[in-house]
């Protein structure tokens, strides 16, 4: 985990810098997130907030692409200072990771603003997020951006986050030996490694199977997405796991654009 305490660079006209980010942000959102999108999720620690920089991508071709998270900090005479990590970094087919984290303390009083920008190879834009925090009755509180009619018609069947916080879908364990419990071991540790956020339970089951041998599968809603026959070794279940983790972000990236398909055809 790293904290942002890099060079500071000190503006003196927070408004002009709240427009530049808005309009890059904001007006221009509908042009990024097509194809690689840049998403920043926060989890609630004991003092402070962590927020997570990541990238997904929804094309079937690996992408060699460029990462900005900037946090700018504002205090009550509109000074801004700005800390800011970039970094070159490799997305197979489908896949999405984290690429970095900050903390930031409850206690903090500035008004913080956290800017996500991708890039690809010619340093075009290609994925953005942002989100803002406001220091209110003696504390940081992240604030939810008010959303448009066709938002709110897109996102009714989803369980509105409080306080910007996201409730996760779960793996379920349901295993029988120390090669499933492994197997759930690897593949939750790259399931937490990569950032994965939804509402969907994933589903890891073991079952007795041929000769001495188990059978292991992943499914969600109940559809089966991968199954293999165990075996103990180490690096056996590493790569089951990270083959059933692809099956399983492919296949909740199909579950989301035939959502917004169903959502557009009225």
């Amino acid at each position: 985990m790293r904290k942002y305490s890099a060079h500071k660079n000190i503006v003196k006209n927070f408004l002009l810098l709240t427009i530049i980010i808005g309009s890059s942000v904001g007006v221009n959102a509908q042009f990024y997130n097509k194809d690689y999108v840049a998403k920043i999720y926060v989890k609630d620690e004991s003092e402070f907030f962590t927020f997570a920089a990541t990238a997904e991508n929804l094309t079937p071709t690996d992408i060699n692409l460029k990462y900005d998270f900037s946090v700018y900090s504002a205090d009550d005479n509109n000074n801004v200072s700005r800390s800011n990590q970039t970094d070159l970094f490799f997305l197979n087919a489908n896949e999405k990771r984290v690429l970095t984290t900050v903390d930031v303390n409850y206690n903090l009083e500035d008004k913080i603003t956290l800017v996500l920008v991708l890039y690809d190879k010619d340093d075009k834009p290609v994925g953005q997020d942002r989100i803002e925090l406001v220091y209110e009755n003696g504390y940081q509180k992240i604030l939810i951006p008010e959303t448009s009619e066709s938002e709110t018609t897109a996102n009714q069947d989803q369980a509105a986050p409080q306080d910007g916080y996201f409730i996760d879908g779960l793996v379920v364990e349901n295993t029988l030996t120390k090669a499933g419990r492994d197997f759930y071991k690897y593949f939750y540790s790259e399931y937490y490694n990569r950032g994965i956020q939804t509402k969907k339970n994933i589903i890891i089951e073991e079952v007795p199977g041929r000769m001495r041998n188990t059978r292991i599968s992943v499914k969600i809603d109940d559809k089966l997405l991968w199954q293999f026959f165990s075996q103990p070794k180490k690096s056996f279940l590493q790569d089951m796991a990270t083959t059933a983790l692809d099956r399983c972000i492919t296949h909740l990236q199909q579950l989301q654009q035939q959502k917004e398909n169903t959502l557009t055809r009225y």
